[in-house]
């Protein structure tokens, strides 16, 4: 599968968009300077616990109080004790923000820090050593095989999809790295005042640079100035191998955004209603609980025995529509009935097929007696429409 990453300016903010064979499938919207990034680390104070929900909040600096779930199995890195219990009020420790603020929901931070590369990501909590599991188990016990002389240190790494790509030495290389920056933190934590950003996040079109699927990557096109730079010294820096896919984009009388339809993608994303070439339909839509799919057979005249491909073809979009939204938490698909569970089982495994193909798949749970498919994705960034509008 061909993937192209395109990086530009959309009216006072900058898009990073995930390209695969020609049609757009993920579109990340970000200001220009974002503060409390996601995956940034900071020196936090416990300002409040609630024993009754087992959490607790954190300033992370200018009276912005994060959730912290005081349920965590990791130990937390404290660089302040106020008290001799496990977690008081007062008490200082680095936490990293773990999901975005989403209207009146307040960030999520965690005591278990990541530090992610390329290939590997190091957990100050989790200490076991873990590898992908899309990644074919045949490789993947190759990998942990491997990486079993780095468990015991403290720490614990996980083994991402890219590490099957390339010589284990170029992994080994960047477990290092990710070694180095997180003892680097530990050493300096303690000599920095509370409310410290020891360790500041990527951008997020920079993130995308470093957490796209290497397989299949075939371009890397950026707007001329400072996102050019940026993408350039960052390649350079951390990924150096890809710095010849990189091509910058000059032409200033047509953006680069309406080269690729950023605005027209973005606007039809935004819309309820989205056709399908059969001439059914899907009609998405959002309520306090969840995110609600229903398909609609429209203007398509096939047959009831033809209901599994007009469904086939409604998993495939909703899968790229969910990704393309960044939409999470729970989901329900409203499919057209069958009548065999060999149909339904084709369906659910077809469409688990296509989420799959996403940085964040989502999870198929089950179809309910009324044939409602029930899906889960784990909630890290705003929707689509929340980083536009909120």
């Amino acid at each position: 599968m061909e993937r192209k990453i395109i990086i530009a300016h959309v009216g006072d903010r900058i898009a990073a968009v995930l390209s695969e064979e020609g049609k757009i499938v993920e579109i990340h919207y970000s200001p220009q300077n974002e503060p409390y990034a996601l995956g940034s680390i900071y020196v936090g104070k416990v300002r409040q616990i609630l024993p009754n929900i087992n959490a607790a909040f954190i300033e992370i600096g200018d009276k912005n109080e994060c959730y912290y779930s005081t349920e965590e199995k990791y130990s937390p890195i404290f660089t302040s004790k106020a008290g001799k219990k496990p977690f008081c009020v007062g008490d200082e420790l680095l936490v990293q923000i773990q999901k975005e603020a989403v209207r009146t929901k307040k960030p999520v931070v965690t005591g278990n820090l990541n530090f992610t590369g390329r290939y590997a990501v190091l957990t100050s909590g989790n200490l076991t050593v873990g590898v992908s599991s899309k990644i074919s188990k045949p490789k993947r016990e190759e990998l942990l095989a491997k990486a079993e002389s780095y468990g015991g240190r403290g720490y614990g790494f996980i083994l991402r999809t890219n590490a099957a790509d390339v010589p284990w030495e170029t992994v080994a290389a960047e477990l290092e790295k990710l070694e180095e920056e997180y003892f680097h933190i530990r050493r300096i934590a303690g000599t920095r005042t509370c409310f410290s950003c020891l360790k500041e996040a990527p951008k997020p079109y920079i993130s995308m640079l470093r957490d796209i699927y290497q397989s299949g990557l075939a371009e890397i096109v950026a707007q001329s100035g400072t996102l050019y730079e940026e993408t350039r010294d960052f390649l350079a820096k951390e990924q150096p191998d890809d710095l010849r896919l990189l091509r910058c984009y000059t032409d200033e009388q047509y953006p680069l955004s309406k080269c690729y339809s950023m605005e027209h993608v973005t606007e039809e994303a935004l819309r309820e209603r989205v056709w399908l070439k059969s001439g059914s339909y899907l009609v998405i839509q959002e309520t306090e609980a969840m995110h609600v799919i229903d398909v609609n057979s429209g203007r398509c005249m096939k047959k009831k025995k033809e209901f599994l491909a007009m469904n086939l073809e409604a998993a495939k979009e909703a899968a790229r529509q969910i990704r393309l939204r960044n939409l999470s938490g729970i989901i329900m698909i409203d499919f057209i009935n069958m009548g065999t569970d060999t149909e339904k089982q084709e369906l659910l495994a077809y469409f688990q097929h296509e989420l799959n193909k996403d940085r964040n798949p989502g999870n198929v749970i089950d179809m309910t007696k009324l044939q409602i498919v029930e899906v889960t994705r784990k909630k890290v960034k705003k929707t689509l429409k929340e980083s536009l509008y909120e």
